[in-house]
């Protein structure tokens, strides 16, 4: 994970206004272009770049320190396995940019190595955005609301 401080992150969040909320303040990004957030209330909250979601994943920072320490929750939460995989194949992004699904899984894209590339980080999270709104449909905000 990297600090989200680390992005010009208003930019890169552009295209998934339609999915978090105003008030949410972006914490971390991880390799894959993922991104956890703050809500005011202190619960923490994932955007998945593969499923497309915004979901909660912590009540609070003292829950998700304990939580990131687990390479399953890292896993299961951030697909973090890939990133090991990744790297024994060559593939570490440099600064501002990201790994990332050449064939998106959700439109046909296989779980592979030889599907993952490196990205541009602003491209990657523009892309991903666009195509999660395009495949949600007409819903134009999370039901998480602000």
């Amino acid at each position: 994970m990297t600090p989200a401080s680390q992005y010009d992150a208003r930019a890169l969040s552009a295209d998934w206004k339609w999915l978090v909320p105003e008030p949410d303040t972006p914490l971390f990004i991880s390799i894959f272009g993922d991104w956890v957030f703050g809500r005011p209330d202190g619960s923490l909250w994932a955007l998945s770049l593969l499923e497309g979601t915004y979901e909660q994943i912590a009540q609070n920072a003292t829950e998700y320190n304990t939580l990131k320490n687990s390479f399953e929750w890292l896993d299961a939460t951030f697909i973090a396995g890939w990133q090991e995989i990744a790297a024994r194949k060559g593939l570490e992004p440099a600064e501002q940019e990201c790994l990332g699904w050449k064939v998106h899984p959700m439109i046909g894209g296989k779980f592979e190595i030889e599907n993952i590339a490196i990205f541009d980080m602003s491209v990657y999270q523009s892309l991903m955005g666009q195509l999660h709104r395009q495949m949600r449909g007409p819903a134009t905000r999370s039901p998480v609301g602000p």
